[in-house]
């Protein structure tokens, strides 16, 4: 399966690398024109979509990425998307795969969402998240999401409400 990987270059997500570490898979984390990224979508089976975002895609480069005029050809592709907010662009545009709510990897975000939690917890909390994706990625679609979950596993109000945040939608 032909991948890309569509992760634009921020510090606070870099630790999303993990997913894709070694796998060999086509990589945008640079600007990128609308034209070359549609072309580079068109070109690949699987496309996973990393970083942070809103309802109405994910941001990256001083604007949005991935927004509602990339739909028609996302509807195509076997998706794994991780920003905020994506669940509300995935339902809205029905489109399928992994994809994630709101997910907490930095403090503002714990307050915002009223979860208490330390930086050293939040640390590793995003890298128990990153190996647990790196470990789903790759699963047949019957998987994906338990074996997210499986491996995500933390006692702690930060724990139970990324694993709440995160679905599939069988392709």
């Amino acid at each position: 399966m032909k991948t890309l990987v569509i992760h634009p270059d921020d510090y606070s997500t870099r630790f999303l690398k993990l997913i894709y570490k070694d796998k060999g898979w086509d990589v945008i984390d640079y600007q990128i024109s609308k034209k070359e990224l549609k072309k580079q979508i068109k070109s690949h089976d699987r496309i996973i979509m990393l970083g942070h975002g809103t309802p109405y895609g994910l941001i990256g480069h001083g604007g949005f990425i991935i927004d509602s005029t990339y739909v028609y050809l996302l509807r195509e592709k076997n998706l794994f998307a991780v920003w905020c907010n994506c669940d509300q662009f995935f339902q809205k545009y029905k489109l399928k795969g992994f994809y994630t709510g709101m997910i907490i990897s930095e403090i503002d975000e714990a307050y915002y969402c009223s979860v208490k939690t330390e930086p050293i917890e939040l640390e590793d909390s995003n890298w128990l998240f990153a190996e647990a994706l790196q470990a789903a990625v790759d699963k047949d679609s019957n998987e994906i999401l338990e074996t997210a979950k499986n491996i995500y596993i933390g006692d702690s109000q930060l724990h139970e409400f990324n694993k709440n945040n995160m679905y599939y939608e069988k392709f």
